[in-house]
């Protein structure tokens, strides 16, 4: 009795003992996209598999602990397990994130949706919106920049509101090479949407996925998703942040003495006497340096944006509401970019069977910016020309000239320029736009697989433009006439779609049979003046009634454009394996003859799942997928409204009589074609996509070949015809191939989250015929000054090709001159001088002519390339984007009046200090001078081609997530993040020039508005 009674003592002393070192932890699980409750999610002390829980409905749960500090290990199949630190005097929550696996995604393909694994098409997606919307994006294309392999987003100016282009899988048309943009369904043409709408954004790359978007989708789909609201609470987000940005380098002129010394200098090289405003003695005022004009142009810029929303709902209808404000400063003067936004979107279920939902956009957008791309009155290049002992203004606060009136005989020396800050300050801007775009759709289930959907979407236009251009007064470029420059204009659009839906499977057999009647109209009218000479310039006077003169009628626009589509696309699989997808569709035009304005265009698809088959056991790889497709879209960019009959042109320009009077006429100036047909983009694609090691590593790799059949250019006109404009034909075909590779890993190490992605992809794009061309090859007409005209199209090369003279260097002394001789010999250059550039004489004639110029690539990559990088540790994580191009030219047209001394005397960049000289032979800049006979930079020759390859880093952003403990005491549910980030933070390249990054196409860089680099402290908050 007693040995019992003392065993059961000495376990109830244990059990006390073990009580006593028993601590409890309390906290809760939720899903990491909306904090949501997560049910069943297990529990336990990491290390001990003995000790754990589950969460509850709510998500909460409750754990004995053996100690008051530790870690838990959280976890659920199909979620990335969570490793967490706990206090048991803290309520801890913890956020769940699905585990990565792509394939499994549903993505939106076009009037609706397929698992990522079953694609048989070329479809790229953004895969992390909420990281790439922490960036100081204001557009969709600059969130795709450097994303997707296959899609080329250049930033042609850094101006403040610039959309970057957008160029999918190469150049294949002279009209629009924008893509089409689908917005929740709708095709949308409506101001930029707010990138914090978005949810997901989804690219169609090849002709098979973009056709069954038909004439608007020749070059691309970006397919978006905004955001929808959720049932249960609301829910309310906001994002802010604000940033500084600086301009990544500026050019440097001469200073006042350089300046002086260099056109002595160039005048004693060309045999002439200097300008007595260059004699110190003469003109001691122009040897002080008074101003550093790109330092009063350019600023640091401020760039701040808001993003409220709210959200919310039942299991019978669902919001969600959004306002954005975007204001952004240009890196020069006077120059900025502001845009107000408003969404609203809204679904509800009116029955089981019947459901109705609308999304309205509303946007007002401000935008001042400036010329930068000419060579006579760009903002940059002027300040290069101009005089730096002027100041910015004179005594009495104004704008000051080139020189003081007092030294007005001087005047001439230092060129027609213009004061760079007057040009950037004094004129009175005010460029608003509205834009109301909105979407309703309804939708009934006619039987359990059938669908029903009409939708109808609008689109507002309301803009206007007006430009108070004032007196010039000072010395340099003087104007004594003020101007108002005055438009306005309206359009609207409307579509209208008609869809059936039909999903059926019968056993392993699936099939998805769509078919779409698509109709949308548009009609835009718009008018403008210029009227002069005011005798007041307040902001109170600038209206068109205080104009003293009207020298010109005003001008006016107004047209119709329709497009109506029948669309018609099966797609099937067979237990998982086997993938097919075919559409056609008939387009039709109001703006081409009625005998071609209607067409049939046809797509089709298949993909075999590999991995899916019976004999496929490799453990290691999870998904293993082979497709092909091939298709036809057609175009209709590069055709006015109406081609299809050309309207007759008025004017008042006629003068007739004694005295002459302007007289109103009309008049045939274009000529019609009646056999104009449709332009087809046609794209055959090969692709490979792979997932391994448990869905960690995906790999998609592609091979394509893009043509354009049919190429629409405006012919020579018929000189017999009496017509100065000739007909638009289809005159050609061009070809873009190319290999894309997409790669992306996530992992887990500890407490370490990553996910390392790159993708990369080739463009060779070729000219291939003009066989319907009233000339062999394409001269443009984009040019400098007048008097080069590097570019040209010419079947075999591709499109917008630099056609120029070769040169080999810088004559070094007489000898080589007297030693360059033709096969005669005689002097191959006659007026050469030592420090002149040596031209190739290419097609052995004995002189050089645009006859020895040669094509030397264009302006478009060759490869271009993306590198994501994402870590995430406890509360920290870090992003990093780089990008970059690779094979590109660039005409760097900034040469011609920084580095020539033959101009009108402006002032000149500081690089010119490097220019030849007998002590510095190994110059690549030719030797200054007044004049020019052997034009160095008359001649339309390879010394303006410079590489253009750079690699940049995009973005690098550094975040901290605060605790939910912390944050669950304020209010349960808070998630805060705050985040540092550096945009644009540095290139590395050779070129020269102020950005690389200047655009595709006929592009010459006269001192392009450079990309900012930009920093930004933001938060992200979500209650």
């Amino acid at each position: 009795m007693n040995l019992k009674f003392y065993t059961f003592l000495l376990l109830c002393v244990f059990a006390v003992m073990e009580l006593h070192a028993q601590h409890t932890i309390r906290g809760v699980v939720v899903t990491a996209s909306d904090q949501a409750p997560f049910i069943g999610a297990t529990v336990m002390v990491n290390g001990n598999t003995n000790r754990g829980t589950v969460s509850g409905i709510d998500g909460t749960f409750s754990l004995d602990v053996p100690s008051e500090t530790g870690e838990l290990m959280v976890s659920f199949i199909g979620m990335e397990s969570q490793i967490v630190n706990y206090n048991v005097a803290e309520f801890i929550t913890v956020s769940l994130s699905e585990m990565v696996n792509n394939m499994d995604e549903f993505m939106v393909i076009g009037y609706g949706t397929a698992k990522r694994a079953d694609l048989t098409t070329s479809v790229g997606q953004l895969e992390n919106v909420a990281r790439t919307v922490d960036r100081p994006v204001s557009s969709v294309n600059q969130m795709l920049q450097g994303q997707i392999a296959g899609v080329t987003v250049v930033a042609a100016t850094g101006e403040p509101g610039n959309a970057p282009q957008v160029v999918i899988r190469g150049m294949g048309t002279f009209g629009n090479e924008a893509p089409l943009y689908v917005v929740d369904g709708m095709p949308y043409y409506g101001n930029r949407i707010n990138p914090n709408d978005i949810e997901s954004l989804t690219v169609l790359k090849d002709a098979a996925a973009a056709a069954i978007y038909g004439a608007q989708a020749a070059s691309g789909v970006i397919v978006i998703t905004t955001k929808t609201g959720k049932a249960g609470a609301p829910k309310i987000s906001m994002d802010v942040y604000q940033g500084v940005q600086a301009a990544y380098k500026t050019p440097e002129a001469l200073n006042a003495t350089e300046y002086a010394t260099a056109y002595r200098n160039a005048a004693a090289h060309a045999g002439t006497i200097a300008q007595a405003a260059h004699d110190p003695e003469q003109n001691p005022w122009g040897q002080v340096t008074r101003t550093n004009w790109m330092d009063e142009i350019f600023r640091t810029a401020a760039v701040s944006n808001i993003n409220f929303q709210i959200s919310g709902g039942s299991d019978k209808g669902r919001y969600s509401s959004s306002f954005g404000y975007h204001k952004k400063e240009g890196l020069l003067l006077n120059t900025d970019y502001e845009l107000f936004s408003f969404r609203l979107k809204s679904e509800y279920e009116i029955t089981n069977r019947f459901r109705v939902g609308q999304n309205v956009y509303f946007n007002r957008e401000l935008s001042r910016g400036t010329n930068t791309v000419s060579s006579y009155s760009g903002a940059i290049i002027n300040a290069i020309y101009m005089n730096p002992a002027a100041p910015v203004y004179d005594e009495n606060g104004n704008f000051h000239g080139t020189v003081p009136f007092e030294l007005s005989q001087f005047a001439g020396a230092y060129g027609d320029t213009y004061n760079p800050v007057s040009l950037l300050l004094r004129p009175t801007v005010n460029s608003p736009k509205l834009n109301l775009n909105a979407i309703a759709y309804g939708e009934y289930d006619v039987l359990n697989d059938l669908t029903f959907r009409s939708s109808f979407s609008i689109d507002l236009w309301s803009w206007t433009d007006k430009r108070f251009s004032p007196r010039a007064p000072e010395i340099g470029r003087p104007s004594n006439m003020n101007f108002l420059d005055q438009g306005a204009g309206n359009s609207s659009r409307w579509i209208w779609d008609q869809q059936l839906n039909y999903n059926k499977s019968l056993g392993d057999h699936n099939f998805a049979l769509t078919g779409v009647y698509t109709a949308q109209y548009k009609r835009e009218e718009t008018f403008g003046f210029q009227v002069q000479d005011f005798d007041r310039e307040d902001d109170w006077f600038q209206y068109a009634g205080n104009a003293g003169a009207i020298l010109n009628i005003p001008s006016s626009g107004a047209f119709e454009d329709v497009l109506t589509s029948a669309i018609g696309r099966l797609m099937y699989d067979y237990n998982d394996r086997y993938f097919l997808m075919g559409s056609i569709r008939r387009d039709e035009t109001s703006r081409l003859p009625a005998a071609t304005k209607s067409d049939y265009f046809y797509a089709a698809s298949a993909a075999y799942k590999i991995s899916s088959e019976p004999f496929f056991n490799v453990a290691f790889i999870d998904l293993l997928k082979i497709r092909g497709s091939w298709g036809q879209v057609g175009n209709i960019s590069s055709v006015g409204n109406y081609a299809f009959n050309v309207p007759m042109s008025s004017g008042n320009n006629v003068i007739l009589g004694d005295p002459g009077l302007r007289n109103r006429h009309l008049s045939i100036n274009e000529m019609t074609n009646p056999n104009l047909r449709w332009e087809r983009s046609e794209t055959v694609n090969v692709g490979m996509d792979a997932m391994l090691f448990s869905n960690r590593l995906m790999i998609a790799a592609e091979y394509y070949e893009k043509y354009t059949r049919g190429l629409i250019l405006r012919n020579t006109p018929d000189p017999h015809a009496g017509v100065p404009i000739g007909a638009l034909a289809n005159v050609g075909t061009v070809a873009n191939k190319g290999v894309e590779l997409s790669i992306n890993y996530t992992g887990q190490k500890g407490r370490l989250n990553y996910n390392i992605g790159g993708n990369v992809a080739t463009i060779n794009n070729k000219l291939r015929d003009l066989d319907e061309f009233t000339d062999n090859f394409i001269q443009h007409t984009q040019n400098l000054r007048s008097i080069i005209y590097p570019f040209r199209s010419e079947p075999g090369q591709p499109l917008y090709s630099y056609h120029l003279v070769p040169h080999l260097g810088i004559f070094q002394n007489q000898e080589q001159i007297e030693q360059h001789l033709n096969a005669e010999g005689v002097k191959i250059q006659p007026n050469a001088r030592p420090g002149d550039l040596i031209f190739k004489d290419v097609n052995g004639d004995g002189r050089i002519s645009d006859a020895d110029r040669v094509f030397m690539g264009n302006a478009m990559p060759d490869i271009n390339f993306g590198l994501n990088i994402s870590l995430e540790y406890n509360h920290f994580d870090l992003q990093l984007l780089g990008q970059g191009v690779a094979g590109v030219k660039l005409f760097n047209g900034y040469k011609f009046s920084a580095y020539n001394a033959g101009l009108q005397g402006y002032n000149l960049d500081r690089r010119v200090l490097e220019a030849w000289t007998p002590e510095n032979p190994g110059a690549t800049i030719p030797v200054l001078s007044t004049q020019d006979p052997n034009a160095n930079f008359g001649q339309a020759s390879d010394w303006y081609l410079e590489n253009g390859d750079y690699l940049r880093i995009k973005n690098l952003s550094l975040g901290y997530t605060f605790p939910s403990s912390m944050l669950n005491r304020v209010k349960a549910g808070t998630n805060l993040r705050v985040y540092l980030a550096a945009e644009n933070l540095f290139t590395i390249t050779n070129y020269s020039g102020l950005d690389p990054e200047v655009g595709t196409g006929a592009v010459i860089d006269n001192g392009t508005f450079p990309v900012p680099r930009t920093f930004t402290l933001g938060l992200n908050l979500n209650l």
